[in-house]
């Protein structure tokens, strides 16, 4: 079955490659969002250089929200808008894998967009947990270099069995809430515990691999080849995991 899905799924994204548009259409508005963020940081940057001596070192948090709050308010605003367009296009993929075309595909998702709000907040909650987490999981680097270093590779081993038990998520969408479709992508791992690992670490390599040679097909070919390719390499990497977890979690 995993085998089957992750051909399958290659094989749908090569024969109709429109599948690619709406990842394309998400890199391109978060490309537009990322020149925003780059104008908000700039303030901030360049005060961080010029003044970087004078900043207390045990308080930099605080000294970036109480110096440059507009900035960062803005930042995450924009991070959330990102993430939930990149849920909203991940969501067209899944229709469209289950055969719908792409207007319809794409229009049905953008009006599920409080739903793909709610996914992005919730994953965001999620990052900054872990974030703190493996912040405090590096402070064992600091008793002892061999016990950090496995504290550091379980936390590791620990997030991808998490990521691949929600990774499911998104198909599961099409069908449920935000709340309800984490819970059936947990229950449905479960079921397929090494089944949905065997597939989360085939799709990776195989979108990673793709995504690779197109990308260094573009700088080998140069000009007007190159950014085309790479934009390609990208989505179809993308495109095709979403694909392959789309087409397994159907199969159940």
């Amino acid at each position: 079955m995993v085998l089957k899905d992750i051909f399958v799924s290659f094989v749908e994204v090569i024969s109709k490659p429109w599948i690619l548009i709406p990842m394309i259409l998400v890199m391109i508005i978060s490309a537009a969002l990322s020149i925003v963020s780059t104008w908000l940081l700039e303030k901030p940057f360049l005060d961080f250089i010029l003044y970087f001596d004078t900043i207390p070192g045990d308080n930099l948090l605080g000294t970036l929200l109480f110096n440059y709050p507009l900035e960062l308010a803005g930042l995450a605003i924009i991070g959330i808008i990102m993430s939930t367009i990149g849920v909203i296009g991940i969501m067209s993929i899944v229709r469209m894998v289950q055969k719908e075309g792409l207007v319809d595909a794409i229009n049905e998702s953008a009006k599920e967009w409080v739903k793909a709000l709610a996914i992005s907040i919730i994953f965001w909650i999620a990052f900054l947990i872990i974030s703190a987490i493996y912040m405090v999981a590096t402070l064992a680097t600091n008793i002892n270099a061999i016990f950090g270093g496995i504290v550091i590779l379980i936390f590791f081993v620990i997030l991808f069995v998490i990521l691949v038990k929600v990774v499911f998520t998104f198909p599961a969408m099409m069908e449920k809430d935000a709340k309800k479709s984490i819970q059936e992508s947990w229950k449905f791992t479960n079921k397929r515990f090494w089944g949905t690992i065997a597939l989360v670490l085939i799709a990776a390599i195989i979108s990673f691999i793709v995504a690779t040679l197109l990308s260094m097909a573009g700088l080998t070919l140069g000009g007007y080849f190159e950014i085309p390719l790479d934009i390609i390499g990208e989505a179809f990497g993308s495109t095709y995991f979403i694909a392959v977890i789309t087409n397994y979690f159907y199969s159940k």
